[in-house]
């Protein structure tokens, strides 16, 4: 009976080249073995039970959170922008817009600026708020 091939001997047959073994025996699976995806169920059920994942939660939160708010904030962004670019789209309306934006400027501006002193009133008011703003 021929001896296995040993690192003393391996590829001693073969001219100092060492050989590959062509087959592979694997020992004989019980009946009750699930496979690998049973496996990796319980090795996950394991790892639930065990509190890891709240543990992992409770140090993670903060950047999950800040994340999450993230892509909702790029989300209500492309969605901003695709109604902007729908509503330019659309034949007359963006200089029918401009022309409303002109006309309540007309209508907030002449009756609180032509007088001295409702213009001063409405500089302080926004002076007040800016320094209300600001923390003055």
């Amino acid at each position: 009976m021929a001896d296995a091939p040993t690192p003393s001997n391996a590829g001693s047959e073969s001219g100092g080249v060492p050989t590959v073994e062509s087959s592979i025996t694997l020992p004989p699976s019980a009946p009750e073995d699930g496979g690998e995806w049973e496996l990796l169920v319980s090795k996950v059920r394991a790892w639930l039970a065990s509190g890891a994942a709240a543990t992992l939660w409770a140090q993670s939160r903060t950047p999950v959170v800040a994340l999450a708010a993230l892509v909702g904030v790029l989300m209500v962004l492309r969605v901003y922008g695709a109604l902007i670019d729908a509503i330019d789209s659309i034949p007359l309306l963006p200089g029918l817009l401009e022309l409303v934006g002109v006309v309540w400027v007309l209508a907030f501006g002449v009756p609180r600026l032509v007088r001295s002193s409702d213009r001063q009133q409405l500089l302080g008011g926004w002076r007040s708020r800016w320094d209300a703003f600001r923390g003055r």
